[in-house]
């Protein structure tokens, strides 16, 4: 179990074992070759080839690939990592990012951005397995019939999650010549904008999907069985925001595609060959759009839920305990949000607060809230807030975590006692750049009932 390391800069005649080291190309690194249980940090830059996978991991010990964006592993200021089917950022001269033969099974892939293939970016052949894709973002291929993910054949296990898909092909495609039972699949926290006539997510001959918490926008079909699955075999699709699509919901033929706790709403057809689930609805589906107000930039990521959104807090089943950003969701279900994004439970309070005026912020359950770019030297720095927990308050206490890009995470964690309010304070000498650190204030709750509320309030920098 060996730490590998490519990047910019890098030669494939070097050994790869440190980042003085790296290799420059994924292909060098995968040559070496990497074996299972390796884990390699892959530096921010643009990659132009596709990794061709020569080797399989095994049940416990995958090959990981992770996209080092802050940088803490790699080039100590971080940013994308980009594999594309492009030389000149204009046209396509490759096929796909990643190709997976068949038997490359126990594969992981964190953290990375791909566009211009002229076919699917991540493209996986029949007899592969457990495939995990997390924390991507797919961006078009150049032609419409080709997926992000294209899952071939016979493979079991394949994960999914924490993805930013757009494209004019479809989102995730699993699909073989016959049909496939009791896959094992799950596609979680997943965010789908499909343009032409692509569908986000589709089943061929394919069973044993789950797609969970994810968020479809303007594709020819959310959510589709295209051809029949072997009887008795379903693809489930729960906790899901589909809208603007021209069929949400579609399956050959009636029970092949099981849906409940879904908000479908402005599609021209919500469902055909699929019975609407027991508890899901059809309410405006509300995000908290970016707009622009008096020259200053306000708002979040387009799928985050308006604090008027009635799926924004709203028990679905069995969901997801993350969601796209990997912030946790509440431990009670009612708490929970439909779609890829967790809706921040974050309000101003009056009563509670530090000096006995003025106002702090209440997280109502588990949470996190960021305060970002607060400007630093590079000299002894100390940062401080005050935060007060509930009696019934569980789990992990509160934490502050400080962030500098290219550095580890610096956390400091409640030891007072509830119930009274305490300060986090951390005092360290900041890297020299970026001159900036973000804050981010985190309840890690798992009570369900009682009194848990976290406030928090005094942020100072000096």
């Amino acid at each position: 179990m060996t730490t590998l390391y490519v990047g910019p800069g890098g030669s494939d005649a070097n050994n790869g074992l440190s980042w003085a080291n790296r290799r420059l190309t994924l292909n060098g690194i995968e040559d070496k070759p990497v074996v299972a249980g390796d884990t390699v940090y892959v530096g921010p830059g643009v990659y132009r080839e596709t990794l061709t996978v020569d080797v399989a991991g095994s049940s416990g010990s995958p090959i990981t690939y992770i996209g080092d964006a802050t940088g803490e592993h790699t080039d100590g200021v971080g940013g994308v990592i980009r594999i594309t089917g492009s030389n000149n950022d204009q046209s396509a001269v490759r096929g796909n990012s990643i190709n997976m033969p068949n038997a490359r099974s126990f594969r992981t892939f964190r953290g990375f951005q791909f566009d211009g293939t002229s076919g699917a970016h991540i493209n996986v052949q029949p007899s592969s397995s457990n495939l995990i894709v997390e924390d991507c973002v797919f961006l078009p291929c150049s032609t419409g019939s080709s997926a992000c993910v294209n899952l071939q054949g016979t493979g079991t296990g394949h994960i999914i999650r924490r993805c930013f898909m757009m494209n004019p092909g479809p989102g995730i495609l699993a699909t073989h010549t016959s049909t496939v039972n009791d896959t094992g699949m799950l596609w979680e926290n997943c965010i789908a904008i499909i343009g032409g006539v692509a569908y986000a997510f589709r089943s061929e001959r394919v069973g044993g999907i789950t797609v969970k918490n994810c968020t479809v926008l303007a594709g020819e079909a959310g959510m589709r069985v295209n051809i029949a699955l072997a009887p008795g075999q379903t693809m489930q699709v729960y906790n899901c925001l589909i809208t603007g699509c021209n069929q949400a919901l579609v399956a050959t033929t009636l029970g092949e595609l099981v849906e409940d706790y879904n908000n479908v709403f402005g599609n021209n057809n919500a469902r055909s060959n699929v019975t609407a689930g027991a508890n899901s609805v059809s309410y405006p589906i509300l995000f908290d759009v970016p707009f622009l107000n008096i020259g200053h930039y306000f708002g979040s990521f387009l799928a985050t839920p308006s604090r008027w959104s009635q799926t924004a807090h709203k028990a679905g089943t069995n969901e997801s305990s993350d969601d796209l950003y990997g912030m946790a969701r509440p431990s009670t279900s009612s708490k929970k949000s439909w779609g890829a994004v967790q809706g921040n439970q974050v309000v101003r309070e009056t009563t509670i607060v530090d000096g006995g005026s003025g106002a702090s912020l209440k997280l109502l359950d588990a949470g996190e809230q960021f305060f970002m770019r607060i400007p630093i030297t590079n000299t002894s720095t100390t940062i401080s807030l005050k935060v007060y927990r509930e009696a019934n308050y569980a789990g992990t206490s509160p934490q502050m975590i400080i962030r500098q890009p290219g550095q580890s995470d610096r956390t400091t964690t409640d030891a007072g006692a509830s119930g009274q309010w305490n300060t986090l304070s951390d005092t360290f000498t900041p890297a020299a750049a970026p001159q900036y650190v973000d804050v981010i204030i985190k309840s890690s709750n798992t009570a369900t009932s009682g009194s848990f509320n976290t406030y928090w309030d005094t942020l100072s920098v000096s």
